[in-house]
């Protein structure tokens, strides 16, 4: 009798154990459609514009950099810079994708931050009307990205967007800085003319 009782206090026991230790396994996280959103993006900043912006214009369309680091652009940031410029010239624009310096914009003398003069007339010598610019934030769960048009005479924001993707595979991949490698030949050939106020510039019409 009481060697049952042990037997059936024993069994709930253990039971009893094995529901207090479940084991939950994190879910995989999905990649967002990098191309879908970026498109997406494009069609909220011409939504929102603040001024005019004609069809036809030439829109410079620069690197997207990490916020923490604005020399660092990875294959995040130039890939998503890659595919707003493909949405902006879906849409009717011309469009030049550019290696922008990180000084893009400077301190005036009252700490407003503004297009430098070097900047503004490198864009305004090949009749640029606006230049996007955004920043990345890689976050746990999410990548978080901000988009500026900015007008170039005047240097002030006329259109934003803000949104998230999700962390998946694709996505953290793309966030890693890779490695580069210099080819201790090329480092011993004479680099060649060309003329600097363009050599950035990849030109759709």
């Amino acid at each position: 009798m009481f060697k049952k009782q042990a037997i059936v206090l024993l069994i709930s026991a253990v039971t009893a154990l094995s529901g207090c230790n479940r084991v939950y396994y994190a879910q995989d996280v999905d990649d967002d459609d990098l191309v879908e959103v970026s498109y997406d993006a494009v069609d909220e900043l011409l939504k929102h514009l603040r001024q005019p912006l004609p069809r036809g214009s030439l829109v410079v369309v620069n690197s997207l950099v990490n916020v923490d680091d604005m020399s660092q652009s990875f294959s995040f940031g130039r890939i998503v810079s890659d595919q707003i410029a493909s949405a902006f010239h879906r849409s009717g624009y011309r469009v030049m994708g550019m290696e922008l310096p990180t000084e893009i914009f400077v301190k005036n003398d009252t700490g407003i931050l503004q297009l430098s003069d070097e900047t503004k007339a490198g864009l305004a010598e090949i009749g640029a009307q606006a230049l996007l610019v955004g920043t990345f934030a890689p976050g746990k769960k999410n990548a978080y990205v901000s988009l500026r048009v900015v007008d170039i005479d005047s240097g002030y924001f006329v259109a934003t967007t803000d949104y998230s993707i999700a962390m998946g595979p694709d996505a953290k991949n793309l966030l890693k800085p890779k490695p580069v490698e210099e080819d201790p030949k090329e480092e011993e050939e004479p680099m060649p003319m060309v003329d600097e106020s363009m050599d950035d510039f990849d030109l759709f019409e």
